[in-house]
């Protein structure tokens, strides 16, 4: 914590960092191992998540607000998903090693499911924040409307519409990527 502390230039700041941490270090831990299913890479993530925030203490004002909340619970998120992207693409080089000349159709296959993942995750980051936030809580943490709606702070309705909206953008970024 002393690293992030330093990195900040006025006694204010590290003070609503410090009261950041302590507000939400078990949050984001949370969110992380449920992305990642590991201890250690989610004590990893949320440190990533915390060294991003030092960086960014401009866009924070409150520590207990929904809006702060929502921007950490993304950063870590972020955060998270990256580091599962860096395991498979360590794995699908091990994948690629292991299997030799013998079997390049299946290293091609696991490339292109990698590939297209890559262009899924980028899809999703394209979207604006409020559409990302809801695809993020309902797909990847599986979270229901009534669950969704509670953590975002929205109403059902709202979060159905933005979905709904988010799914359709989505496709059509998709779609753009196969056209390219």
């Amino acid at each position: 914590m002393l690293l992030f502390l330093s990195m900040l230039e006025t006694p204010e700041e590290q003070s609503r960092f410090t009261a950041l941490y302590e507000t939400y270090r078990y949050l984001l831990w949370y969110v992380a191992k449920d992305i990642l299913k590991d201890r250690d890479l989610a004590e990893d993530a949320v440190q990533e998540a915390y060294l991003t925030l030092a960086r960014h203490m401009d866009r924070v004002e409150e520590v207990n607000s929904p809006r702060t909340k929502r921007f950490l619970v993304t950063i870590v998120k972020s955060r998270a998903i990256d580091i599962l992207r860096r395991q498979r693409r360590v794995e699908v080089t091990e994948y690629e090693d292991a299997l030799g000349d013998a079997a390049d159709t299946d290293a091609l296959d696991a490339y292109l499911t990698v590939e297209f993942y890559e262009q899924l995750v980028t899809a999703i980051r394209s979207l604006d924040e409020n559409y990302r936030v809801v695809l993020e809580c309902r797909y990847l943490h599986e979270m229901s409307e009534k669950e969704t709606a509670e953590t975002l702070g929205l109403a059902e309705k709202t979060v159905n519409v933005r979905v709904w909206r988010a799914r359709k953008k989505l496709q059509q970024v998709l779609s753009d990527y196969r056209e390219a």
